[in-house]
């Protein structure tokens, strides 16, 4: 997760702003071709010299000293000296070669207005833009600070807690809870929320979605206890430590500076980038079935309902999505109306009218769940949203099941292409489901997600026994 965030905040500030730099120079071009000079200025005559803007921005990038590439946690006056960099490597860039090359087609007007509105955007970019970006992604959703920190307060008197936390992508702090037995300190920028041996409360009562632990060296097992207490809460854990070879596992690991943060959860999705290409994705095939087959799929189902069962077309259902945010779920109405929403079907089920087991085994009647994938509530493919009580239910039997909750919720999913179809009714099946979703978090890729995806839709045409 922290390497995730960490790179990809990275490539994607980066990438905002070469795109931006690019706009703005061939919106100048255009605007002046059109409103002021026409034919003396040519946007035929400019194409080298655009791309001269990415050159020097992969340069300044590349030789810029590692701990430099990311702005978080540094403090305004070096992202001053980096934007500075930014703009000189420009600067030396576009008229190094127009000195060199002598081209009289060029606008020096151009040139210069070009500079002027380029570094501005930088600027901003680097002051309020990169703050703004970790914001709108990482956040919650619900209020901005999201982090508690817990740890020894001698610890947080001797390190920089607010630079340390500020090097965490998404981390805004909320206060600290100490442990170790000594007594809470009083720092009026750092609240003091509670006792550790409140912390599972603590951490209910304030929406905490992050946990970060100092001062833990010697204690590996005080950090098996917060992580069961993240997991079981659906937050993660982040902690500091020198030495990673204490920990088992897929270790996620990240060293800024002096300090190696090290979290228990690897998740590629926390890569904005990896999150736009899944967004996108999402947005272009759901739009495609919107428009070219619910059409014919409601027509179909409206037909099957006035014939076997009159009623509404659509079935809407609360499940739990991403982060543990309650929404409203589409589904075509399988069933004849009763008041038993929340009990899983079964086999030979009274409820099923007939040619709704055909909607449900092949999986049709999850088809207007494309719509919640337009609204951004779900994703083609991620862990299966269950009834609220479900998931209260789940989640006394598997401690780690609300993790699944990191990602948005899927139509469709690994462990339903797995076999974990159906009604899930024992132990066993509420295991294997959790274990697949979880495996789906570590080692998501757009490739998996194609795989996912053709399986589904093989099972669709020859549904399995356990399709319900």
């Amino acid at each position: 997760m922290i390497t995730s965030r960490y790179h990809g905040v990275i490539r994607l500030h980066f990438v905002l702003k070469l795109a931006g730099g690019l706009m703005i120079f061939w919106g100048l071009v255009w605007a002046l071709h059109f409103l002021v000079y026409g034919e003396e200025l040519l946007p035929s005559n400019y194409h080298y010299i655009s791309l001269l803007i990415p050159f020097a921005a992969f340069l300044e990038m590349a030789i810029r000293d590692k701990s430099s590439r990311s702005l978080c946690g540094v403090s305004r006056a070096q992202i001053w000296n980096i934007t500075q960099r930014e703009i000189l490597f420009a600067l030396v860039a576009i008229f190094g070669v127009i000195v060199m090359s002598k081209d009289p087609a060029l606008s020096r007007v151009f040139l210069a207005t070009f500079m002027l509105l380029y570094s501005s955007w930088i600027a901003w970019m680097n002051q309020v833009g990169h703050r703004i970006l970790q914001r709108r992604l990482f956040s919650s959703r619900s209020r901005h600070a999201n982090t508690i920190v817990v740890a020894p307060p001698s610890k947080i008197e001797r390190e920089n807690v607010l630079q340390m936390t500020g090097n965490l992508p998404g981390a805004e702090l909320l206060g600290y809870v100490p442990y170790g037995g000594a007594a809470a300190i009083d720092i009026p920028s750092f609240p003091f929320l509670g006792d550790f041996d409140n912390i599972r409360q603590i951490c209910r009562s304030y929406h905490a979605k992050l946990v970060v632990a100092l001062g833990l060296d010697n204690n590996p097992s005080l950090v098996k206890s917060l992580q069961e207490i993240c997991d079981s809460q659906g937050m993660r854990l982040i902690w500091v430590e020198d030495q990673k070879e204490r920990f088992g596992g897929n270790i996620d690991s990240h060293q800024s500076g002096s300090h190696t943060y090290l979290t228990n959860w690897q998740e590629a999705l926390e890569d904005p980038l990896n999150r736009g290409i899944k967004r996108a994705f999402d947005v272009f095939a759901s739009g495609l079935v919107t428009v070219l087959v619910l059409p014919i799929l409601c027509a179909g189902v409206w037909i099957l309902h006035r014939l076997f069962s009159p009623g509404p077309l659509f079935y809407t259902q609360q499940r739990t999505g991403r982060d543990g945010e309650i929404f409203e779920m589409l589904k075509f109405r399988s069933m004849k109306v009763n008041d038993m929403p929340g009990v899983q079907a079964k086999v030979n089920d009274p409820r099923i009218f007939k040619g709704g087991d055909f909607l449900r085994k092949s999986s049709l009647d999850e088809m207007p769940q494309f719509f919640n994938v337009l609204k951004g509530e779900m994703s083609i493919v991620g862990p299966r949203p269950h009834f609220i009580d479900h998931d209260e239910k789940f989640a006394e039997i598997v401690k780690s099941y609300p993790v699944r909750q990191f990602a948005k919720p899927g139509i469709t999913g690994l462990a339903q292409v797995k076999g974990c179809r159906g009604e899930t009714d024992t132990e066993r099946k509420v295991r294997q489901r959790v274990r697949f979703d979880h495996f789906y978090l570590r080692h998501w890729s757009p490739l998996l997600d194609l795989c996912i995806i053709f399986d589904t839709v093989v099972q669709t045409i020859f549904p399995p026994k356990s399709a319900r």
